[in-house]
């Protein structure tokens, strides 16, 4: 099989033109091109319900895609799932999967739903427990009883990667009780809403150590507010974030953040490794049709490494068949990780 010929659309739940979303598109973008996809990416701007309807529509085309990715945002992708498994579309779901209780009604992929064909999902509680971590360990303390005020500004309270975040917080405060939370809030992934928070948290004269932000966008607006309050981000008060953003790996040079977890926007382009080895006869479900992968902190150690090959975000210069079992085939599970990453630009590209 070619994987010229075939269409791919993805229903992307962010922003056309920033944030998080907008870089995936990115990488998916660049993916497809070197591996011959044709892409479609319908944008939601944070709306699930624009999501759904751009869901249902693309599903009730007279000439449907070859291939639609989803993902599980605040829960509704398992009904568009069961939708496009009907339709008859060949659906990969994309860094949310089907939450625990959605599984007990749909099963796994390709068992109930046979036009499920996977999914692909980092492992975001290991994320959350290193951001919590490096909040300790970042932390200088004056005397063994001493501890520190931690404010917590999640997601959101639903979808799956909010919620595994949040579980490998839980397990690091249990391993850490020198990090004491005061206020677990939902910022609904906005750094504006943790800019208003952190500042009426700071206004109110509570204690502050250090901030939990579930993604780099809250990670900035609480440096803003702490900035704004008259303390040192970095000194007074330790922030954690996560998405590997451009601003955030900067602060975590300046000393500013203590690391940004992440690499998992990068899930654009491994979906499309994906799909290439499906359509070339070497079908991911002989690994697992539900493959996951590691995240890994940006901290001021490999930061200008990172940034030497991709400050400038050219995902084009990804060598992707590289990463792929069709080329690859002494693989026992997909290399999407940054040392191959990093190694790669060592690497010529496969034809």
């Amino acid at each position: 099989m070619n994987s010229a010929s075939h269409q791919v659309v993805f229903i992307n739940p962010g922003h056309a033109d920033q944030g998080f979303w907008h870089a995936v598109t990115g990488t998916m973008s660049s993916a497809a091109e070197q591996l011959g996809f044709e892409l479609e990416v319908l944008y939601a701007d944070r709306q699930w319900a624009t999501m759904v309807r751009n869901a249902e529509s693309v599903i009730a085309r007279a000439d449907k895609p070859d291939f639609l990715i989803l993902v599980n945002e605040y829960q509704q992708g398992a009904r568009l799932l069961a939708l496009a498994d009907k339709a008859g579309i060949p659906t990969l779901m994309l860094l949310n999967s089907l939450t625990p209780e959605q599984r007990d009604i749909y099963g796994a992929p390709r068992e109930q739903l046979k036009n499920w064909l996977g999914s692909l999902t980092p492992d975001n509680e290991i994320a959350g427990y290193e951001m919590a971590q490096s909040l300790v360990l970042n932390t200088k303390q004056e005397n063994n009883s001493s501890s520190i005020a931690l404010l917590t500004l999640a997601g959101d309270n639903n979808t799956p990667a909010s919620l595994a975040r949040l579980k490998g917080l839980d397990r690091a405060l249990n391993d850490f009780p020198v990090l004491k939370e005061q206020r677990r809030t939902s910022v609904n992934w906005s750094g504006d809403e943790a800019y208003k928070r952190t500042r009426l948290w700071l206004q109110s004269g509570q204690k502050l150590g250090a901030v939990w932000a579930a993604n780099d966008a809250i990670g900035l607006g609480a440096i803003k507010a702490i900035r704004e309050a008259g303390l040192k981000p970095g000194i007074d008060v330790k922030v954690s974030g996560l998405n590997w953003s451009q601003d955030a790996i900067k602060h975590v040079i300046n000393g500013e953040m203590t690391l940004t977890h992440g690499g998992h926007f990068l899930a654009g382009a491994w979906a499309m490794v994906m799909l290439y080895d499906y359509v070339q006869g070497h079908d991911f479900n002989a690994i697992s049709a539900e493959v996951n992968f590691p995240m890994t902190a940006i901290n001021q150690a490999n930061a200008p490494d990172y940034l030497e090959h991709f400050g400038n975000q050219q995902w084009s210069r990804i060598p992707f068949k590289n990463f792929s079992l069709t080329h690859s085939k002494k693989l026992t599970r997909y290399p999407f990780t940054l040392t191959k990453l990093l190694q790669s630009q060592q690497e010529p590209i496969q034809k």
